[in-house]
């Protein structure tokens, strides 16, 4: 408790986002006809601090279209649309820093069943499970948004296991952020704030086509403004980004409440107990079904997918904090699963060229996946005790396992025996 108490006072001290301003001057803030940049930025953190974010937003825009130089102003609309997409701050900054110290340790004490959210087992202590843990904690993504994020797919050699559509991530565009209701306000803040940071640490690591817009992203970063507290908030909201794009990738494993729509965890659970028998045709149709929906729902060679744009956004949390100075140990929840999955990708990648960004991707696909990966190798394993059981299907099970398995981290898991 007291380490997350140091690592909260840590962050409180490099981003004072929220101030504590007593009792506003209401008369100043609405009645005030003063319509310079410093009076409105002031009106505009008055009318914040008071929690109405529609007039501080208004202000806020007035006060940036006023000069150039308007980076507090950016800082200041980025907390203002991370409020409105329904994001606490403080609560955000103390569930990163309680994770991380989690992240840090070998053991955890476990919580209340109750809590959905939680990853409890030691060995779901990872830095992908504590960020799909963060994600269910800070992000109620209604129907609506989860209708927008994807879209039910038919996969007819599914029938074998009762599934006739799969939910699949959309790719994402301007409109896709549009109507996604936590995207669309992250998106006004990520356009305001990518001016003022910095250029070789941050955005040139990106492939986000906001980031690397020079209409959308011009280069302010030599204007006067807080530059620690310009990365900090630049951080939150692309993390938020990343956590929309996660929960978008996993449906059905993610969320606190239960899934009414199927994803790959719901298809995993469905094709292990169902029982073929020596139908090995029907399993290998399925299996090949299975690793199809994997390829769509994790597409790594698309950079607009959401698997490449959630990989992209925590790459950018990182560079955002270390521009910032923020130290790694109240940030380890992101930073540990960047080095693992650079690790994971220089093992995949080898001595092929290539863009160590798509390896990356192929990485995180394969982190989300290794439980799958495992899942289907046992039931390969089971339905194929000798070669000459699987003969005739030999090629279609163990293509099908190399794709469900890509990226995975080939020390972690053993290939199905007939595959090997």
């Amino acid at each position: 408790m007291m380490t997350t108490r140091r690592a909260i006072k840590t962050w409180i001290c490099l981003m004072p986002l929220i101030t504590a301003c007593g009792t506003a001057n209401v008369n100043k803030l609405f009645g005030s006809k003063d319509d310079s940049y410093a009076s409105l930025l002031d009106r505009a953190q008055q009318a914040y601090d008071l929690g109405d974010f529609s007039a501080a937003e208004d202000l806020a825009n007035k006060a940036y279209a006023r000069s150039e130089n308007n980076g507090n102003a950016g800082v200041l609309l980025g907390s203002i649309y991370l409020s409105q997409a329904g994001i606490d701050i403080f609560q955000m900054v103390g569930k990163i820093s309680s994770l991380s110290s989690s992240s840090s340790k070998t053991t955890t004490t476990p919580t209340s069943g109750a809590d959905k959210c939680s990853s409890t087992a030691p060995a779901n202590q990872t830095a992908g499970n504590l960020l799909s843990e963060l994600s269910c904690k800070l992000l109620s993504l209604s129907e609506t948004d989860k209708d927008n994020l994807g879209t039910d797919k038919m996969f007819p050699g599914l029938s074998s296991i009762g599934v006739t559509s799969v939910y699949v991530p959309n790719e994402v565009t301007d409109t896709l952020r549009s109507e996604v209701s936590v995207l669309a306000a992250i998106d006004k803040g990520v356009r305001k704030l990518c001016p003022f940071i910095d250029r070789t640490l941050v955005i040139s690591q990106s492939i986000d086509e906001r980031h690397t817009s020079a209409t959308v992203c011009p280069d302010r970063t030599t204007s006067s403004y807080s530059s620690p507290k310009a990365h900090i908030t630049f951080a939150l909201l692309s993390l938020v980004e990343s956590l929309v794009f996660q929960q978008g990738i996993l449906i059905d494993g993610v969320s606190s409440a239960a899934s009414t729509r199927t994803g790959v965890s719901s298809l995993s659970s469905k094709i292990n107990t169902k029982s073929f028998g020596t139908d090995i045709t029907t399993f290998a149709t399925t299996l090949t079904e299975f690793k199809n929906v994997v390829d769509q729902v994790f597409d790594t060679s698309n950079p607009k997918s959401q698997i490449a744009l959630a990989l992209n956004g925590f790459i950018v949390v990182s560079q955002s904090f270390t521009a910032a100075g923020v130290p790694e140990s109240v940030t380890s929840i992101i930073t540990k699963q960047l080095t693992k999955l650079k690790a994971t990708a220089s093992t995949l990648k080898g001595s092929s060229s290539g863009s160590d960004t798509t390896y990356q991707t192929q990485a995180l696909k394969g982190q989300i996946n290794q439980t799958y990966a495992k899942t289907m190798a046992a039931k390969i394993n089971g339905a194929c005790p000798t070669a000459s059981s699987c003969a005739s299907d030999k090629t279609a099970l163990c293509s099908s396992y190399a794709g469900i398995s890509q990226g995975v981290d080939p020390a972690s898991v053993s290939k199905p025996t007939i595959c090997q």
